[in-house]
C-alpha cells in the first residue's frame, strides 16, 4: 500500500476554545496514521517488538494553512518517503472536503533495539520504504540545535497521564508543554503557522522537566525541554506564530 487514507469527523475532544482542531490533536492524527500505515506494512509496533526492536520519532516539521473546526470532516493522506539508510521519513497531507490542504507534514523515524538503544540500519530495506516521487509534502526536517539553558528554570514532574506505551515521555507531550508554558493571554492572540522538533534523549517516569525559551525575532521562538538530573536537553524546537483572527 503506498498511501494510507484515513477519514477523520473533528469531535469536541480535539478542539480548543477556538471550536478549532487544537495542534496537539492533528499531531496525534498524525502519528496515529503513521502507526497505522506502518502496520500495513508489516512493520508496526507488533512487528518490531517480536524483533526486540521498537519505532522512535526523531524529527518533525509540518505547515498549519489552515485549521479544521468542531464537526468538520478531513482527509489524512500519509506515505513512505523514502530512507537514507538510517531514518526513515514520513509526509502527511490532511485536506477538508473542499479538497483545501490544511496541514502539511513531514517525519524522520529511527528503528532502535529494545536493550542496547542502537540505531537498526535500514539501508537493506530501501524497497520497503519507497519515496513517492510524484508526491512531496514539504521539506524534511531539519538539524536544530539546542540553544544556551536560561539559569532560572522551572521543572515539573513526568506525570502517570506523559508516558506512552514504550514508558516513555509522550512525542506529543513535549509540544503541549512548551504551548503551555507560553501561557493562555498569549495563544490568545497567537497561532503556530509551523512547527519543527527535534527529539534528542527519552524522557521517563521519575524526570523532571523544564521548559527552556528563547526569541529568535518577532515571529519564531525557539524551546527545549530540559531535564533537571542531568541537564539534558531532551527536545528542541523552533515555533513560528501568526496573529489569530478569531
Amino acid at each position: 500500500m503506498k498511501k494510507y487514507t484515513q477519514e477523520i469527523t473533528i469531535g469536541a475532544y480535539h478542539t480548543n476554545q477556538y471550536a478549532q482542531a487544537s495542534v496537539t490533536s492533528l499531531f496525534n492524527i498524525m502519528l496515529e496514521a503513521a502507526w497505522a500505515h506502518a502496520r500495513v506494512m508489516e512493520w508496526g509496533y507488533d512487528n518490531l517488538k517480536g524483533n526486540n526492536m521498537f519505532w522512535v520519532l526523531s524529527r518533525v516539521y509540518f505547515e498549519l494553512e489552515k485549521y479544521p473546526l468542531w464537526q468538520e470532516r478531513i482527509t489524512l493522506n500519509t506515505w513512505s518517503a523514502g530512507t537514507d539508510g538510517m531514518y526513515a521519513y514520513r509526509e502527511f497531507v490532511l485536506e477538508n472536503e473542499q479538497h483545501e490542504v490544511l496541514l502539511r507534514g513531514s517525519t524522520a523515524w529511527l528503528i532502535l533495539n529494545l536493550d542496547t538503544r542502537r540505531i537498526f540500519r535500514l539501508r537493506d530495506f530501501r524497497d520497503t520504504f519507497p519515496r513517492l516521487e510524484e508526491q512531496n509534502a514539504c521539506r524534511n526536517p531539519r538539524r536544530i540545535k539546542p540553544q544556551s539553558q536560561s539559569e532560572k528554570l522551572q521543572f515539573y514532574p513526568v506525570l502517570f497521564s506523559d508516558l506512552d506505551v514504550n514508558k516513555h515521555f509522550n512525542s506529543v507531550k513535549y509540544l503541549e508543554r512548551v504551548l503551555d508554558d507560553f501561557g493562555i493571554d498569549f495563544l490568545d492572540r497567537f497561532e503556530l503557522v509551523d512547527i519543527e522538533v527535534n527529539y534528542l534523549k527519552e524522557g521517563m517516569a521519575g524526570d523532571a522537566l523544564a521548559v527552556n525559551k528563547s526569541r529568535i525575532d518577532d515571529a519564531h521562538d525557539q524551546a527545549t525541554i530540559v531535564r533537571e538530573s542531568d541537564g539534558a536537553d531532551l527536545c528542541t524546537m523552533i515555533l513560528h506564530w501568526r496573529e489569530r483572527n478569531d
